[in-house]
């Protein structure tokens, strides 16, 4: 439920790594996060060209000294200001959430990562565990949950509309790929090229998170 009245004495300070220059998702956490002005961004790790994530950073408004260029650097920097970074979205390649996502909570942050969180069962526990001992909180981005069709199929599930689910058969058809988009958009290349044999792998979790999302 949205709530437009509600305000926080003063905004969560709301760092990013990756999300640079023509990420799509990294506009989207930006353009969500800072609609009801509970977060304010003040810092980010957003390009592994540390000058060219400057650059977008300091466009974007942020100050040139906390325009940092690995995430490494910006957990230690803010962890000593008073003024420190209190939560971060990491929106890079799949295989690199789980090591931000343990570093961000090891220094204290409250994290939003995109999906998959991990590749592994084990890699997802180990998080939820130092998630509950630093009392801080993880969330991924399965943002597909929330579609009201998935809402439907779930509750015709538990009424028990449907009897008895033994096969989940799901699609998800749209026609952004029928051409290469990838080949002029550094942002969605990524996810294609074989050089990250783990990215196909983010389809393969999707297709299981919604499955679970319904039943």
């Amino acid at each position: 439920m949205f709530n437009e009245e509600f305000h926080f004495e003063q905004p969560i300070r709301w760092a990013m790594v990756g999300g640079g220059r023509g990420s799509q998702i990294g506009y989207s956490h930006r353009n969500a996060a800072q609609r009801d002005g509970l977060f304010k961004l003040v810092a980010g790790a957003f390009d592994l060209n540390a000058e060219r994530g400057r650059d977008f950073g300091t466009n974007l408004g942020l100050d040139a000294d906390r325009c940092y260029a690995n995430y490494k650097e910006m957990f230690e920097a803010e962890a000593k200001r008073e003024d420190g970074i209190q939560a971060v979205s990491i929106a890079t390649p799949n295989s690199t959430h789980f090591e931000i996502c343990k570093a961000a909570l090891e220094a204290g942050l409250h994290v939003v990562c995109e999906k998959p969180i991990t590749f592994t069962t084990e890699e997802a526990e180990e998080l939820k565990k130092l998630a509950a001992m630093q009392n801080r909180v993880i969330g991924v981005m399965y943002g597909y949950s929330g579609f009201p069709m998935v809402q439907q199929a779930r509750e015709m599930i538990k009424r028990g509309d449907l009897g008895d689910v033994r096969v989940v058969n799901m699609q998800f058809a749209h026609g952004f790929h029928n051409e290469e988009h990838e080949l002029n958009d550094p942002g969605l290349k990524w996810r294609v090229s074989l050089k990250h044999p783990a990215q196909p792998m983010f389809w393969v979790i999707l297709v299981l998170t919604l499955s679970i999302c319904v039943k």
